[in-house]
């Protein structure tokens, strides 16, 4: 089935990319703060500093764990230039490679022209009532007709548990992380109907969104059951190299399958959004590609400025989450206020990016600093393993289900409602949505539920599934100028 990406396939070879970016910062660098650095991302000044993550000590002679970003993924061979002991691994597709470096290596890697930012490889956090009914999925169902059957979505988290009863028809791909990235063939390994999940995260965000819930007799199904399922199990504790790498593999192997990548982790912070860390580059790549990353807004609430960092992409979806009153949650974290100035708007800083990737240089804002929509996240009932970590320390009677809360919740909630959006698109002969319409579809028919609502907290506002649903049944999906934010 012909995807529309919504992009230009014209871009400039990585060569001129580098020069105009290194050439701006040069500029910057002479002129002080009468000249924009090419970035919103916090880098202040131009030199090493700007180009190497601060939390790497370029002055240890300890082995640290590093990701470099490249122009392009023929560049990660020049690594070879430095004859590492253990080597290096450099992904299939993205731009990214991945060794032990010293301090000297760092800085001696920042200084190619290839290198766009060398960043130390962390660990992230998983961001831990009837979403159905709240969201109007009940009613796409039942009187639209339609339930993901048509759609092939990603999920990047702990793994599944390929057997279980409400997701066996669904899982399609299960690849488990296997370990030492320099010293393995492979790093995803294909296991099938085997459990994958150490802690039950990833089975129950899998059934969120295409449960068929067969061991309730449909009652904790989830929004698309009949969508089919890749998903990637990072184990336990997910970092930034696993989840670029299961990006990557996705890239490589299941990009003309896959619509949309569900993804319920990451780390919160103040600072600007940083275009040129390794999993920013996977997500901005799998956006081009034609699929719409999804991800939680993360559980760093309620004060503001507490967005996950990879939630403030203007090519991601970042989701809020609610209680069954559709009011935003304590815990689930919000953008900046209002008053600060910060962007809301998320065409400019779309069209600010592609033109930074493009040229090097950007005129404007590259991040944006709300949320996107907000769904059901706060004890949310889905699939689970009667041997999982959170099933266990959860109390529920029900082997089969856990009940839990965050916005890892509300994350696959929407990630399954636009999963029904791009169903209903293709059974009615429109084809495939690009990312970016699936997007602002789903934020033009958000709306305001309840007092209390604002863009920082919750962008557009509470997911309206059926409306959704329907636009793109008709073939009317939105665009920038439908979408309404919620009042600061």
């Amino acid at each position: 089935m012909s995807r529309d990406t919504g992009r230009d396939d014209t871009h400039r070879d990585g060569s001129d990319r580098t020069a105009s970016r290194r050439s701006v910062l040069a500029a910057a660098g002479a002129l002080g703060a009468s000249v924009a650095l090419p970035y919103t991302s916090g880098r202040a000044s131009a030199g090493l500093g700007d180009l190497v993550d601060d939390t790497l000590d370029t002055a240890s002679d300890a082995l640290q764990e590093t990701l470099v970003v490249f122009e392009s993924n023929a560049d990660v061979g020049l690594l070879d230039r430095l004859s590492l002991t253990d080597g290096f691994l450099a992904l299939d597709v993205l731009p990214v490679g991945y060794a032990l470096l010293t301090g000297p290596q760092i800085e001696e890697v920042a200084g190619w022209e290839a290198v766009r930012y060398v960043e130390a490889n962390r660990e992230l956090d998983y961001h831990n009532a009837d979403a159905r009914e709240v969201t109007g999925v009940s009613g796409v169902r039942n009187d639209l007709g339609y339930d993901g059957s048509s759609v092939h979505t990603a999920v990047i988290d702990s793994g599944v548990a390929g057997s279980h009863p409400d997701l066996d028809h669904a899982v399609e791909n299960n690849y488990r992380w296997v370990g030492n990235p320099l010293g393995e063939p492979t790093l995803w390994v294909p296991v099938g109907g085997l459990d994958s999940d150490d802690i039950g995260h990833g089975t129950h965000c899998s059934g969120t969104i295409a449960g068929d819930g067969t061991r309730s007799d449909g009652e904790d199904a989830g929004m698309a059951p009949g969508a089919s399922l890749t998903v990637y199990s990072s184990g336990a504790a997910v970092s930034i190299l696993k989840a670029a790498a299961a990006f990557d593999h996705l890239l490589a192997n299941h990009a003309d399958e896959v619509s949309v990548v569900s993804n319920s982790y990451g780390a919160a912070s103040a600072d600007d959004y940083n275009p040129d860390g390794a999993l920013q580059t996977a997500t901005w790549e799998t956006f081009d590609a034609g699929l719409l990353p999804v991800f939680s807004a993360g559980n760093s609430g309620p004060g503001n400025d507490t967005l996950n960092d990879y939630a403030k992409a203007p090519h991601v979806l970042s989701v809020a989450a609610t209680d069954d009153q559709r009011a935003v949650t304590d815990f689930s974290s919000r953008g900046r206020a209002a008053s600060t100035g910060a962007n809301y708007d998320r065409e400019t800083a779309l069209d600010n990016l592609r033109a930074y990737y493009d040229s090097g240089s950007a005129s404007g804002p590259v991040g944006l600093y709300r949320n996107g929509v907000g769904a059901p996240g706060n004890q949310v009932t889905s699939t689970m393993s009667p041997l999982d970590v959170l099933n266990v320390q959860g109390g529920d009677t029900d082997l089969y289900y856990a009940t839990i809360s965050g916005t890892s919740m509300s994350c696959p909630v929407v990630s399954g409602t636009a999963t029904l959006l791009i169903d209903a698109a293709q059974q009615e002969g429109h084809g495939t949505p690009a990312p970016i319409d699936v997007l602002n579809t789903l934020e033009a028919t958000a709306y305001e539920a309840v007092d209390g609502h604002n863009p920082a907290n919750i962008g557009a506002g509470f997911i309206d599934a059926e409306a959704a649903v329907q636009r793109a049944a008709n073939g009317n999906v939105a665009g920038f100028g439908d979408v309404t934010l919620t009042q600061p």
